[in-house]
């Protein structure tokens, strides 16, 4: 009689095991989709801010800046269309003008690599020179200052500022501003190897020689 009532007793509780097991499947699943959905928040975040840089040489620069210019002006180019392709037909109001207002600081001096120092006597030196050059620039401001174009200038291929600013920095210009401040640079090459020697001795003394 006890036993029969014992087991009726066990028909009547829930029988918990099998909810238990599914409840921990589910509690495992539900871990593998977060770890799998952080894994690839991850690596979207990677992807857009990963950035590989690799040195590929390193140049050891002896450049000696001597002077710094600060230049400014206005560039203009004007260009209008002809008729078959003929300069000597233009075409009337076809015309375009454009002006660029440019500003920026030129650096010019000399390569330190290329100068030769040699002893001529007691307390006296040979220091050649070697050739200015336009070492580079910054601060580069452009802006277009002005228009003008003709009624017909819509048949005329519209001017790039590019090539306009390339003009002011082309490898003429950088030359024609070396060659303007020669006698300046000569003085200023002068000056500062004559600073270096009285640093040294007073008594050094140094002629120069400018390539």
């Amino acid at each position: 009689m006890g036993s029969t009532a014992a087991a009726a007793e066990r028909r009547r509780r829930p029988f918990l095991w099998p909810f238990i097991i599914c409840l921990v499947a589910l509690l495992a699943l539900g871990g593998v989709l977060a770890a799998q959905l952080a894994s690839t928040n991850a690596d979207d975040d990677d992807a857009t801010t990963r950035n590989s840089q690799v040195v590929q040489s390193i140049t050891r620069e002896q450049q000696v800046v001597l002077l710094s210019l600060g230049i400014q002006g206005i560039v203009e180019r004007t260009q209008d269309s002809h008729l078959f392709g003929r300069e000597n037909l233009p075409i009337p109001w076809s015309e375009r003008a454009s002006f660029i207002q440019y500003e920026f600081t030129a650096k010019l001096g000399f390569d330190g690599a290329g100068v030769e120092i040699e002893q001529t006597g007691e307390n006296r030196f040979r220091i050649t020179v070697p050739e200015f050059e336009f070492i580079g620039h910054d601060g580069e401001q452009f802006k277009v200052a002005a228009e003008d174009n003709g009624a017909l200038s819509w048949i005329t291929p519209p001017i790039d500022p590019v090539e306009m600013v390339n003009e002011v920095l082309s490898d003429s210009a950088k030359t024609e501003y070396v060659e303007q401040h020669q006698d300046l640079l000569q003085d200023q090459a002068e000056s500062f190897y004559n600073g270096i020697l009285q640093g040294i001795d007073p008594q050094i003394t140094a002629e120069y020689v400018h390539r």
